[in-house]
């Protein structure tokens, strides 16, 4: 049996794996009914409707400056093929299940190039499709299309460093600029490959430029010219101004944390080994290949680290887990280089073994996986996956036994007390990613499932009211993500405007100045467009609009006169509850009165709210179970508001904070 298996192509192999994991893939991407990793997800697809539409990158009808373009030239073809979103959406996530499954092939290559043995680099190619962060393949983001192109651009510059010909040296330039091109981050790779070629020449510097000139004329001058020439701003555009306070306590504590979670991305099994056999490559490296391998290896995982730790600490205060799952088939690889030398040094893989297993008793991933750090982890949306189904205490108890049992593998292959053990460990490793993978997976199906249901039935329900060019207003408390689903299944809403919100992302947006006749006024014209209002967290009444259609926390709305804005409640959700703090103004010059009836459920408790506005002071106490019903003077003249305070919040269960429920707030004039 064995015979036989030996005795087919490594080509047939491959194939298999690439069809393999794109039908796996292409059929977990399409339990994804909706994008939920936002902004990227609204970014990266406008970015491709902007080429196909207009040739240019655009978002919100405003070009921009954006570094990782390569992603939406390569999906603008299918928003030129189709104007539907949901068409584009599955066609994009066909496209990714596609790139991330040909993974395969250049790690595979980069495992032949070192020198591994056939069926050590097939074992490589299958765990590269089997990471859990290939999960990335069901959405719209630039990570499928990154990952093979970085592992062959690593594959093409340990050629260079092996043999640096022409041609060898042209497709490492070409490819890197290709990586850069689709995730930014990756502009490390060449400084990584740079250092493994000077290791391989024994840091002779002048040897190194002698053999690399071409490649390093090719990487440094155009990248110089596009600065001199364009700036800062315009060539890396929202990256320009991102935080550079370094902490570097904090910085190393993120190194250390994401570290742990890459040990158990990759298998767990394979760690102990792949650092041995990094080890022997850089002692005693046996070919040029193998030394330039394994000093790109970890200066390129010592400069992702670097960099998911600096925007952890400084921005999202989270894993990013996407920042290093290339890491996985290099440690594969590192594995490989182990067994081939024999499985050497019993003592060092016990103990890192052992190490591994202590690690992995004493800080479970559960505590990780309950909390905000799991956003960006796949290996954690399993971990989390797996506690939904079994209670948390289970969950943490199964991943540490399977992270015991993988432990003890790795010791015994270590010490060589098992047939085959090489290929049994990597074999472990690669069912480990399978099983993190199914549950990120179906984390991923869950989540975007709890989202649908958030949204319309009909997710392009602007579009099909015909309606024109429509204007998203964004009142106070709005919620982003909400607006950003809207921008990306709506096309014919066109253009975000900020009503007292907060800016959502780095991209056009217009404010709205409201008039002392409460007309709404954009750069000094009066809005006239059909308007799209969201209503999550604000009440919302106009004159001069007739309301078409209302969706969830949705209002839209088409002019029949000149639009003005007459009572805006912030802090009034749709299901009616204030939140802790607010205000209700009215536009209008008639003197009247503000009517509301505040209440609290019976399960509440006794919340005191405090309620200002010009010659009016009250506190009013609201009990559980009871209302008060308000009625308020407006003196009229112009613009009024009614301030509510409360210093004793309550919380819902999704966390949110509340005050009272209150009624529909009504002007009464002449009252």
């Amino acid at each position: 049996m064995l015979q036989r298996a030996a005795a087919v192509p490594a080509w047939v192999w491959l194939t298999g794996i690439v069809v393999a994991s794109f039908g796996g893939r292409l059929l977990a991407a399409l339990g994804r009914v909706a994008p939920f990793y936002l902004p990227d997800e609204y970014i990266y697809p406008s970015l491709a409707r902007g080429f196909a539409e207009h040739g240019r990158p655009l978002i919100r009808g405003v070009g921009v400056h954006f570094p990782a373009l390569l992603e939406p030239l390569v999906t603008a073809p299918i928003w030129l093929l189709t104007k539907d979103p949901q068409t584009a959406w599955r066609l994009t996530q066909s496209m990714h299940a596609l790139e991330v499954s040909l993974a395969a092939v250049p790690a595979y290559l980069l495992a032949r190039r070192v020198g591994l043995e056939r069926w050590l680099a097939l074992g490589v190619a299958a765990l590269a499709v089997a990471v859990p962060d290939a999960v990335y393949a069901g959405s719209m983001l630039a990570d499928p299309l990154a990952y093979p192109l970085v592992l062959g651009a690593l594959c093409a510059g340990v050629s260079v460093i092996a043999d640096s010909t022409r041609r060898a040296q042209l497709a490492f330039v070409a490819l890197t600029a290709l990586t850069v091109a689709t995730r930014i981050q990756y502009a490390v790779v060449p400084f990584a490959v740079l250092l493994g070629a000077l290791a391989a020449d024994r840091f002779r510097v002048l040897a190194t430029i002698k053999r690399l000139w071409l490649s390093l004329v090719l990487l440094a001058v155009p990248p110089a010219l596009l600065f001199g020439v364009l700036g800062n701003e315009r060539v890396l555009g929202v990256y320009a101004h991102g935080r550079h306070v370094l902490r570097p306590v904090a910085i190393l504590q993120w190194v250390g944390r994401d570290a742990m979670l890459l040990a158990y991305s990759s298998g767990w099994v394979i760690v102990p080994g792949a650092l041995v056999g990094i080890a022997y490559a850089l002692v005693r490296p046996r070919t040029r290949a193998e030394v330039g391998f394994a000093v790109t290896t970890l200066a390129l995982a010592g400069a992702l680290l670097l960099e998911a730790a600096q925007i952890a600490d400084t921005d999202s205060q989270r894993f990013q887990e996407r920042y290093l799952f290339v890491l996985v088939p290099l440690l594969a690889i590192a594995f490989g280089l182990y067994v081939r030398r024999g499985l050497p040094q019993k003592l060092p893989v016990a103990l890192v073994a052992a190490g591994l297993l202590l690690l992995a008793a004493r800080i479970p991933l559960s505590g990780y996986a309950a909390a905000h750090n799991k956003d960006d982890s796949p290996t954690l949306w399993a971990v989390l996956r797996l506690e939904s189904l079994v209670t948390t205490g289970n969950g943490a108890l199964a991943v540490a036994l399977a992270a015991a049992a993988l432990s003890g593998l790795a010791a015994l292959v270590g010490a060589r007390r098992l047939p085959g053990g090489g290929a049994l460990a990597l074999t472990a490793a690669v069912a480990a990613c399978c099983a993190l993978s199914a549950g990120a997976t179906s984390f991923d199906s869950k989540t975007s499932h709890l989202l649908r249901r958030m949204l319309p039935s009909d997710l392009s329900w602007v579009d099909h009211e015909r309606l024109g060019a429509v204007d998203l207003i964004a009142p106070p408390g709005a919620r982003k993500e909400q607006s950003w689903e809207q921008l990306f299944w709506n096309h014919s809403v066109e253009r975000l405007l900020l009503l007292g919100s907060p800016e959502i992302d780095q991209f056009a947006a217009g404010r709205v100045h409201v008039a002392e006749d409460g007309r709404m006024l954009v750069d000094g014209h009066v809005l006239r467009r059909p308007m799209l209002v969201q209503t999550y967290a604000s009440t919302v009444e106009l004159t001069g609009v007739k309301r078409i259609r209302h969706e969830l926390i949705f209002d839209l709305y088409r002019p029949v006169g000149t639009p003005q804005l007459h009572l805006l409640a912030a802090g009034r959700f749709a299901d009616g509850w204030l939140a802790p703090r607010g205000a209700i103004t009215v536009w209008d010059r008639r003197p009247g009165s503000l009517r509301l009836r505040l209440s609290l459920p019976p399960a509440a408790q006794v919340t005191p709210l405090h309620l200002t506005a010009r010659g009016y002071d009250r506190i009013v106490r609201v009990h559980p179970g009871g209302h008060v019903t308000l009625s308020v003077p407006v003196p009229g003249g112009g613009p009024w508001s009614l301030h509510f305070l409360t210093p004793r919040p309550g919380y819902l269960s999704n966390d949110r904070a509340v005050s009272v429920v209150s009624s529909r707030p009504v002007f009464v004039p002449g009252g």
